[in-house]
């Protein structure tokens, strides 16, 4: 798993833990620097994770709307392993997480079905999304 770090000056508490999870490679961007908001989300990331609180507002608004539009699962943590392992278990559950969120089975409903990716933009094919970006209007669902 390629795990994507946005925001935060120093990850390196961070690596040995999400490397116990399974992430092969973390890369990191500290957007610190304007041009952050220009980069373009790497196409083997399987995980975004946005520390909230080390964040250029530019940045997150389009790398949150990259997200989005691949349908990548992403935590919205603090820069803090609490709030981040919180996030990982709730996505590695298969929901999306924002720290102090319930847990996933909670927050999603357990009893509602996961819903197949009709875009084709999910690679497992279990629809993550919040907006689904089809061209084809006749294959975007009702909702999402």
């Amino acid at each position: 798993m390629t795990v994507l770090i946005v925001g935060a000056d120093r990850i390196g508490a961070f690596v040995p833990r999400l490397k116990e999870m399974g992430a092969e490679t973390i890369v990191h961007w500290d957007t610190r620097n304007v041009r952050a908001s220009k980069n373009k989300i790497p196409e083997k990331t399987d995980l975004v994770i946005f520390c909230t609180d080390y964040l250029n507002h530019k940045a997150a608004y389009t790398l949150k709307k990259q997200v989005k539009e691949r349908c990548l699962p992403a935590v919205y943590c603090r820069r803090n392993w609490s709030d981040m392992a919180l996030g990982l278990e709730a996505v590695l559950a298969g929901g999306i997480a924002e720290a102090g969120a319930e847990p996933a089975g909670e927050a999603a409903g357990e009893d509602r079905p996961q819903r197949p990716c009709r875009c084709g933009t999910s690679p497992s094919g279990v629809c993550r999304c919040t907006t689904c970006t089809c061209a084809d209007k006749a294959k975007r669902p009702a909702r999402h």
